[in-house]
């Protein structure tokens, strides 16, 4: 019986390893890939010398990638991404041309040097080197001298017995994933490896669009974009995705880009024991590359048992230029700058331009357009803003009904704007008929928390957390607060504070929370030093010191404030809770009326903030929970 590859305890000779070196630099994978041949070749012969302390991150990108001295690796990540595509690369020669060879070159996850493997001829090479399994406590490849040895005994690896090994091998192959639980992936950002760095908005594009294919594949859990791009430029151990974003599989690629070509190298990796499931590599006109994601999308969905990919229900783009445009307008959306979003609507306008009927461009173009008043710094949108966003989502559901987030879009903006409850409700069914969406379930979470829906909200904030567990973190701490579940909220702002120290807004809800759950005097201290880089922490002053009992000195404060209260970001919802918290109900009730009248999306909590509790039996407060709709 053949034995799995690297259970011979016979050591690999350097001129086998040489020679299996320039069968792969000759071979037609590594045709036209001169960086990647000098880093292979460069990594190879340092480990074959046994001189590992030359592959560090930074002698790399000087001897192998021509920095110079100013060179630093936390802000040019040059080697991690191309030790990336050369890990890509050595899988697609395994899986191709090299799958007979005897010896496999592999370069593991978490450094720089080379390793080698025996196998016996006729093995399939399954992940990053022969024979990777899902057993972690299988027996490790031979290693030179100077590598590190991780392996067990060959003894220890027959007695688990060559049948059940050799049965790990097939399951390796029909990607299965984990114990029977439906198939989960996160698409990690695909790495930009054209000579022009501009190119990162195609790279950051590709990656969107695929995860929107596979997001309408309704057997598959497919992480949201805003989490998968936590990874973005780390390099990250794939079992440390899959434990973070708890999903069975992973998907990583490059885009490389010259002339009027694009490559894309795309594979899909079994988290648990690191193997390869599939490997492509795409080579088209940089006009043709819209049908790659449709291609791609239909391969994973096969690779996972998922079914097939369901046939897209609106018109298909065909144009080049438009499919690009709206790649750089999706780009230029994250940025939420004023000069992005004004070129993001450019750029959408500019796709529609060149296709009509392009769905996913009027969504993009809505979005722009809402965004504008947060760029502004404001919480006022004009007329002609809330009119043109939602003629724009709905013409993007009217040419394909399953853009989920024009219909969730729609949602929010007329239960802000036009109080329509019923009309929202029809639309967040709609976009959770189209395919999950984290941005659809938490819209959903809200709408029912408005309503003290609270089971209801519990059961949508769970599935978005599902698809989006890093981002998905603030809706749900926000909506806490909101419930009164004030130390649930403060534990996970306090967790999302961890990850970004240098973010407002858990800075700002940790305090506010301390003062809202009755305990002011442990938010103010940080009130106050957030008031030095953001000025407007003087309104959560105010509640702290009117909760505290220091009438005069909160009442001083919220005068100052009320003459500014028509500048522009200054939000009427935040008068309203210091007058409840000073027990000045009739003008609490008068600033709640304003910021209902300006439509503030803060108004629509009226009905269930623990600071409006005592109100709500008001005749005034009630009046203006009937005009909303909020009195159901």
């Amino acid at each position: 019986m053949a034995e799995l590859s690297g259970s011979v305890e016979i050591p690999i000779p350097a001129d086998l390893v040489t020679r299996e070196l320039e069968s792969i630099l000759a071979s037609k994978t590594f045709l036209n890939t001169a960086r990647l041949s000098r880093f292979l070749r460069y990594v190879v012969e340092r480990t074959l010398q046994g001189r590992v302390e030359d592959l560090k991150e930074y002698a790399l990108g000087l001897e192998v990638f021509g920095r110079n001295g100013s060179y630093n690796p936390r802000t040019d990540p040059v080697v991690r991404v191309e030790a990336r595509q050369l890990r890509f690369k050595l899988a697609e020669y395994y899986a191709g041309p090299g799958q007979a060879d005897e010896i496999v070159i592999s370069l593991p996850k978490g450094g720089y040097a080379a390793q080698f493997e025996r196998r016996v001829v006729g093995l399939p090479v399954v992940g990053e080197a022969a024979a990777e399994t899902a057993d972690e406590s299988r027996k490790e490849p031979e290693t030179l001298p100077g590598q590190p040895r991780r392996g067990r005994t060959r003894k220890a690896l027959l007695a688990a017995g060559c049948v059940a090994a050799s049965a790990v091998v097939v399951y390796c192959l029909v990607a299965r994933p984990w114990d029977g639980a439906p198939p989960s992936i996160a698409v990690l950002p695909f790495a930009n490896l054209s000579a022009d760095p501009a190119n990162q908005y195609f790279s950051d594009g590709l990656t969107d669009e695929i995860t929107d294919e596979l997001s309408h594949i309704k057997t598959i859990r497919v992480i949201a974009r805003s989490s998968a791009f936590q990874f973005k430029g780390k390099n990250p151990d794939i079992r440390d995705v899959g434990r973070q974003l708890n999903v069975a599989t992973v998907l990583e690629g490059s885009v490389e880009r010259y002339g009027d070509r694009v490559k894309i190298v795309a594979h899909l990796e079994r988290v648990s024991d690191r193997s390869y499931l599939w490997s492509n590599t795409y080579e088209r006109q940089a006009s043709d590359v819209y049908t790659v994601q449709s291609e791609l999308a239909a391969a994973i969905a096969a690779n996972l048992k998922a079914g097939a990919v369901p046939a897209p229900r609106g018109h298909t783009v065909r144009d080049g230029e438009a499919y690009d445009a709206l790649l750089r307008g999706s780009f230029e959306l994250e940025e939420q700058t004023t000069e992005s979003i004004n070129r993001a609507e450019q750029y959408f306008k500019r796709a529609i331009e060149r296709d009509p009927e392009y769905a996913a461009a009027y969504t993009g173009l809505g979005v722009a357009i809402w965004s504008q008043a947060i760029v502004r710094g404001t919480a006022f949108r004009t007329e002609a803003e809330t009119k043109n966003s939602l003629a724009a989502w709905r013409k993007a559901v009217e040419l394909d009904p399953n853009q989920a987030r024009a219909h969730a879009a729609i949602a929010m903006a007329v239960v802000q704007y036009q109080w329509d409850w019923r009309g929202a409700d029809r639309e967040e069914q709609a976009a959770l008929t189209a395919g999950p969406s984290s941005y659809a379930e938490t819209t959903y979470a809200y709408l029912s928390i408005y309503r003290r829906r609270f089971a209801q909200a519990d059961e949508h904030l769970r599935r978005a957390q599902d698809l989006d567990p890093f981002e998905s973190r603030y809706n749900v701490a926000l909506c806490r607060n909101l419930e009164g579940r004030y130390a649930e909220a403060r534990e996970l702002y306090q967790m999302l504070r961890s990850r970004q120290p240098n973010a407002l807004t858990p800075v700002i809800m940790i305090n506010l929370g301390y003062v809202f759950e009755g305990h002011p005097e442990l938010g103010l201290p940080g009130i106050l030093e957030l008031e030095k880089r953001y000025p407007p922490a003087q309104f959560f002053e105010a509640m702290a010191r009117a909760r505290m009992g220091q009438r005069q000195e909160a009442l001083k404060l919220i005068h100052q404030l009320e003459e500014h209260a028509q500048d522009p970001g200054t939000v009427m919802h935040s008068f309203a809770l210091v007058y409840a918290m000073l027990g000045e109900d009739e003008t609490a009730v008068t600033w709640l009326e304003r910021s209902a009248q300006a439509h503030e999306f803060q108004a629509l909590n009226i009905a269930i903030h623990p600071i409006f509790a005592r109100l709500q039996h008001n005749p005034r407060l009630e009046a203006l929970k009937k005009r909303m709709g909020l009195d159901q």
